[in-house]
């Protein structure tokens, strides 16, 4: 399989729990099969404890969203059909690469350890989420 970004030769590499995903030579962008992104998601392997604890730097972040949504679509490298940019889970400022016809995603560098400091976050935003509002909710649901 060849890069969708600079067409160089990929690698594979197990990462996290046998995920086996695909690594560029030249840039280091990272590919994953459908599926593969929700595995990485559901393990707990790396420990990102200490940037969990730094503040998102959100103009960096911003800045960053600006230029990627700036640069040309990809094409993918298993089926290739063009791929559509969106941003993952709707908040965490991470612009990735999916394809519609088989469900991979490419993930610029840094990226995939950007999506699992989000997935870490978002675990310990809903750990200290207070009990109560969630009950009130679900009261208010179910009255319905």
């Amino acid at each position: 399989m060849h890069c969708p970004k600079d067409q160089s030769e990929m690698f594979k590499k197990n990462y996290e729990k046998d995920v086996e995903v695909d690594i560029c030579t030249e840039c280091g962008g990272i590919w994953l099969d459908h599926g593969e992104l929700e595995a990485i998601q559901s393990i707990r392997e790396n420990d990102y404890r200490e940037q969990v604890k730094e503040a998102p730097n959100f103009l960096r972040q911003a800045e960053e969203l600006a230029r990627q949504k700036e640069s040309p679509l990809l094409t993918c490298p298993h089926c290739a059909v063009e791929m559509a940019r969106r941003e993952y889970g709707y908040t965490s400022q991470i612009l990735i690469d999916v394809c519609s016809s088989c469900g991979g995603v490419w993930l610029d560098p840094g990226e995939l350890s950007a999506l699992e400091i989000f997935f870490e976050r978002s675990r310990v935003e809903a750990a200290n989420r207070p009990h109560w509002i969630l009950a009130g909710i679900k009261k208010l649901l179910a009255s319905d």
